[in-house]
Order: C-alpha cells, then structure tokens, then sequence
C-alpha cells in the first residue's frame, strides 16, 4: 500500500510540474488550441441546443438588480463624472466620433417624422400643466412680437405718433392694465388651443427644408474643434446629475416592464438562431477563434504570472489534480502494476 500511495505521489508531482511548466510557457499555443477547438466544436452544436432563453433572462434580471446598486456601479459612475467633468484627455474632435453621414440620417429621419411626432405632441394637450405653460409661452412670444413691432414703428416719421395715439385709448379703455397684457390673455385663452398652435409651430419647423441644412451647418460648425468636458460645471454638479441617472437606472432596472423587455428580446434572438451552429453566431457577433484569443490571451497571461509570483500557482494546480490521484480507481490500476 505504501508502495502504490508513494508511486500515486510521484506521478502527481510529475503532472503538476508538467501543467506548471506548461502554463508557464506554452499558453499562448494552449489558449489558441483550446479555443479553435471550442470554435470547431460550435460548428456542430446549434444555438437552440445550448441557449435555454428562461435560463438567460434569469441570468440577465440577476444582473439587474445586483449591479446597478453595487459598490463598483457606484465607484464607476463617480469615475465617468469625473471623467466627463475633465474631458477627453487628448485632442479629439466631434467629426471623430459622430460622422457627417449619420448626422444627415438621423436627421432625415427626425424630420420626416412630422405626423407621429404631431401626434405625440397634441397627446400633450391632456396635461393641465403643460397646456397653461405653452399658453404662457405663446402669449410672451405675441407680446414680444408686438412690443418688437412698436418699437419700430415709433422710429418711423408720423407712425410714432399714431401707435402713441393708439396705445393711449388703449390704455384710458383698459385702465391700469396694459396692453401687453391684453395680448398675453388673448393668446392665453384656451390652453389647449395654445398647446396645438405651439405644436404646429414645432411641426411646421421640422418640415422646413432649411431646418436640415441648419443641423448640418451646426454639426459641421463642431466636427473640426476639439470636444471637452463639462468642465464649466462645477464637478459636484456633474457627479449629483451621474447620481441621479444611476438612481433611475437602479429603480427601473428591475421593473417587470423591463424585465419583459428583456424576456421578448431573448425569446426573439434566441428563436432567430436556434436552428444556426454557435459558430455561425460567432461569425455573425464578428467574432472568431484569432479574435477570442487575442482578447483572451492578456488576462489569462497577467492571472498565471500573478499566481506565479504569488506562489499560489503551484498549489492551484495540485489541489485540482490531487483527487484523480487519491481515487480509488487509480489505486486499483497501480496495485495490478
């Protein structure tokens, strides 16, 4: 007995040297093997086979409500406030991220959107609130207009004197209250009617052709300057505002009507690929087997060489092979040698 328990330690030591070995130099050709071979594998196994869509969404909706409000959410947003207080730390332009060519297809469709939009917009007409503040709205713009018109008039020879005449009985008819304040009220009558004036106005602008031109000629104006941060807000600000979208993020994360999304979304791509090899999904994700490991390389190389030099690796790799050796199965082979 002693003689096959010294013969099982000797071949442990031997493969646990051998897979030490191994990870210390041969990994790079050991990631790449392994993965080509996974990737081969996928070209014979459906997705349907493996992807178990409940399994999926429950994962997903696990993840929705532990990370939003976890520590390391939290330090990541107070990081991205910070980062998007400071700016890029490079000279990047805006042409650099956003081209020219998607500018003009959001903006083509934004703008040819004018019917749902008038739609959604005279929705709002059912709030009290938002009728009385675009009746307010509408009645400084007509104020404006006519306080702006006035004003012109009364520079012109013998027109000053007739709008003073004007505005005069004007006044001794209404007493002390003002004309501008007249127009404000008349415009202000039927907020609902205000709401849908204002929105025609919306409407109507989006239709221009030259609202396109103008949204290019903006974009254009920034592509070639140099994008910052919001480094004339103080950076309290930033990180409250970072706070507060977290905050919604944490609150609707795990809300049923997300989760319902989640559940469609998943049925849906699943069912679109369950008849397709994983391979396939792979290529279709611009994934291959070159491409996983040059990404899969750098951090499994920094976890050995850490292990390593922590001395952990070692014993990692024969508490992992020491069962096989302790079992009674290997004990059998070595008592019939």
């Amino acid at each position: 007995m002693t003689d096959r328990t010294d013969l099982a330690a000797r071949l442990l030591d031997a493969q646990v040297q051998w897979v030490v070995d191994r990870l210390e130099h041969d990994l790079p050709e050991m990631v790449a093997r392994d993965v080509a071979d996974l990737v081969d594998a996928g070209s014979r196994v459906t997705v349907g086979a493996v992807a178990d869509p409940e399994a999926i969404t429950a994962t997903i909706a696990e993840v929705l409500v532990r990370v939003p409000p976890s520590t390391a959410a939290s330090t990541f947003t107070a990081v991205l406030a910070e980062v998007l207080h400071d700016g890029p730390t490079g000279d990047h332009t805006l042409g650099q991220v956003v081209a020219r060519e998607h500018v003009e297809a959001f903006a083509d469709t934004l703008l040819g959107s004018g019917e749902r939009l008038r739609g959604a917009l005279d929705d709002l007409t059912r709030s009290p609130a938002v009728s009385a503040l675009a009746s307010r709205f509408m009645g400084r713009v007509v104020a404006e207009v006519v306080q702006a018109n006035r004003a012109v008039a009364e520079k012109l020879p013998g027109v000053g004197s007739l709008v003073s005449l004007y505005a005069g009985a004007a006044g001794k008819v209404m007493g002390a209250t003002q004309l501008d304040a007249l127009v404000g009220a008349a415009a202000g009558q039927g907020a609902g009617f205000a709401v849908r004036r204002l929105n025609a106005v919306v409407v109507e602008t989006l239709r221009d052709p030259g609202t396109r031109a103008a949204v290019l000629e903006v974009y254009d104006l920034y592509a070639d300057k140099p994008l910052s941060g919001a480094g004339t807000v103080p950076l309290e600000r930033v990180q409250h505002l970072a706070g507060i979208v977290q905050d919604v993020v944490i609150g609707a994360a795990p809300s049923e009507p997300v989760l319902a999304m989640v559940r469609a979304v998943v049925d849906g791509f699943v069912a679109t690929y369950a008849d397709h090899p994983l391979s396939e999904l792979l290529t279709d994700l611009g994934l291959d087997a070159e491409v996983l490991t040059e990404h899969l390389l750098p951090p499994l190389t920094a976890l050995v060489t850490a292990a390593r030099e922590s001395g952990d690796l070692e014993p990692l790799v024969r508490a992992r092979l020491a069962p096989f050796w302790d079992s009674p199965a290997v004990a059998g082979i070595l008592a019939e040698g």
